[in-house]
């Protein structure tokens, strides 16, 4: 087993922890659909984070070659699944209780924290290309994520439900554009 499969079963273990518990919150909502309020830009960040598990597990084949591995590039390479597991954790509430759950209020509760954490995802992941690859473009994917993490800021810094709104509008976007790149054959 080379050191690069080895982080990849790591990774994996870490991102389908995290898509397991998104799923199954989700699933809990649906469970408990009567006595949840909705809330489209709650809904969005749900989605995004399921497609910044997969995304970023697909991302990291391009250090496939990589060797010899740093403990450093181990650790940022680690530390973006762990962060989107937190987001997961974090995307849903404890939905057991027979409480009625509003998403909007759950969302603004864990809002700064929510998009903390996925700066945190886009950091990691922009270091661990720098660290890894020693490549310093920012076009492309890796422009995306710039932009994806301008997006962000405002929504640290404010809990304006317009500027959350249009933040999930625009994440949708980035996100769409940031698939386009995905898409492409990997190997």
């Amino acid at each position: 087993m080379t050191v690069f499969e080895f982080l990849l079963a790591l990774y994996a273990i870490v991102a389908g922890l995290g898509v397991s518990l998104l799923v199954t919150s989700v699933g809990q909502m649906i469970e408990a659909r009567d006595r949840v309020r909705l809330y489209w830009v709650h809904g969005c960040w749900i989605a995004l984070t399921f497609v910044g598990h997969v995304v970023s597990w697909f991302t990291i084949w391009r250090f496939h070659e990589h060797a010899p591995w740093t403990v450093l590039q181990a650790l940022l390479l680690l530390s973006v699944p762990i962060l989107l597991y937190l987001i997961s954790h974090l995307a849903v509430p404890d939905l057991e209780d027979d409480r009625s759950h509003d998403m909007r209020d759950y969302y603004f509760r864990h809002a700064r924290w929510t998009q903390g954490l996925l700066l945190g995802v886009v950091v990691a992941g922009t270091l661990s290309h720098f660290v890894i690859d020693h490549d310093y473009d920012l076009t492309g994917a890796r422009g995306v994520r710039a932009s994806i993490a301008l997006i962000l800021l405002p929504g640290i810094v404010s809990l304006n439900p317009r500027v959350h709104a249009a933040q999930a509008v625009l994440l949708c976007v980035a996100i769409a554009i940031a698939a386009s790149y995905v898409s492409r054959p990997i190997g």
